[in-house]
């Protein structure tokens, strides 16, 4: 008989019709979420696991021994890690975030009368409307097309701020590639969907996961589970990394005809993994050469109460959304340090990329409004000396083309 090898296990998630929880029944899972479709999910390691509360007995005894030890109420806990690409955890980010992925947008002539293009400053100014109450945003990841310009080549551009008039200032990252006088015929579309945590309107999803060891014909699927945040690590050197915690209310072991549960699960996504080297960092309006790394977590505090008379967990209770994060730097001004000392509101935008090549597909990821927490400089060894700078990540106050968030997401490979 086999063994279970790790490189045979599959991971595969299906998001419920609804996020919401009966605290007194469980759903069959025959049923809801049911087993067609699924998505079969990338990923580096798993510690999901069925986790029961255990009680031992306190009696004192004459034979000195222990004679009771009962199981309580039950739920699954651990996480899901990977290496972060564009789309695959797109279902996972928008559980964190309890938004929903936003719609592109597509403007033209009919809306912003022209575009004019400047390579030094790196602008694009249009002759009309208004494209931030248009729909535009920092952090969107816009294409031009039916230019009469050598921006007419379909290359991603990155917005970074609106300025002037009606913000017709538009701010962008690789500069244009060309001048262009001012064009009346154009297609200006945002690439992918945005995502940000909602003032408002919070949504609550939950999701079956199951892992099926292939190699030995067994799965365990755990069922009504909620995503408890993230934590992203973008290293100066080294893939990218995401991680998922997640809590559910209960686990089911299938085994031989069975297993796997869900039947016709969607092949995993083949995006290029994100290499913090490639893209943009972005301190405060200033593109950074000197950060070394940076992670930022998003921890939501999923909690599970027992209750009397059922063992399994009545509902997954989700907290704030609590985005902290740390950055690293050499250390080549105060100007870092001074953000702290004078507790300086600050902004981050992180530009992805999968590839060099500017139309790669790409993420980008803004903080709008940060706190350093500290600013430690270490004076060690003999080369670079570096600055650590914990910070903790605040709601946006609604800057001209930035949300009122505290993260928000872009992701050019989610379908518009």
């Amino acid at each position: 008989m086999p063994l279970a090898e790790g490189v045979s296990a599959r991971i595969s998630y299906k998001k419920y019709a609804s996020g919401v929880i009966a605290a007194n029944t469980e759903p069959d899972a025959a049923t809801d979420p049911g087993a067609s479709g699924g998505q079969i999910l990338r990923r580096v390691s798993s510690t999901l696991k069925l986790a029961k509360d255990t009680y031992q007995s306190n009696e004192i005894r004459s034979d000195r021994q222990i004679a009771d030890f009962r199981h309580g109420t039950r739920r699954v806990t651990g996480s899901v890690t990977g290496e972060l690409s564009p789309l695959t955890y797109a279902d996972l980010f928008e559980a964190a975030c309890r938004g929903t992925w936003e719609a592109a947008v597509s403007l033209s002539e009919t809306e912003l009368t022209s575009v004019a293009a400047d390579a030094d400053a790196a602008t694009l100014t249009f002759a009309g409307g208004d494209p931030v109450a248009l729909g535009l945003r920092v952090g969107h990841v816009i294409r031009l097309t039916d230019t009469s310009a050598a921006t007419d080549s379909g290359l991603n551009f990155v917005i970074l701020g609106f300025s002037d008039s009606s913000n017709r200032t538009v701010e962008v990252y690789p500069p244009p590639p060309a001048d262009m006088s001012a064009d009346t015929d154009f297609t200006l579309a945002t690439i992918g969907k945005r995502l940000s945590v909602p003032s408002s309107g919070h949504v609550s999803r939950k999701f079956a996961f199951e892992i099926y060891n292939e190699d030995i014909d067994v799965a365990r699927l755990f069922t009504e589970c909620r995503v408890g945040g993230f934590t992203m690590q973008l290293p100066a050197s080294g893939m990218s990394t995401i991680e998922f915690p997640v809590m559910g209310r209960n686990m089911q072991l299938l085994e031989d005809a069975a297993a796997p549960f869900f039947t016709s699960p969607v092949s995993e996504t083949t995006t290029g993994i994100f290499a913090a080297v490639n893209g943009l960092v972005r301190v405060n309006g200033v593109n950074q050469g000197v950060v070394t790394g940076i992670n930022i977590q998003m921890d939501l505090s999923p909690s599970s109460d027992p209750v009397v008379g059922q063992n399994f967990i009545p509902e997954v209770f989700l907290g704030r959304a609590n985005v902290t994060g740390q950055m690293t730097a050499f250390f080549q001004d105060g100007d870092l340090v001074n953000a702290f000392t004078d507790e300086d509101e600050i902004s981050v935008l992180l530009y992805l990329t999968t590839e060099s090549d500017p139309a790669t597909p790409a993420m980008t990821i803004l903080l709008p409004r940060i706190k350093f927490s500290d600013a430690d400089v270490a004076t060690s060894g003999e080369g670079g000396q570096s600055v650590t700078l914990p910070f903790q990540a605040l709601k946006g106050v609604g800057a001209a083309g930035v949300d009122a968030t505290t993260i928000q997401i872009v992701d050019t490979q989610i379908a518009a």
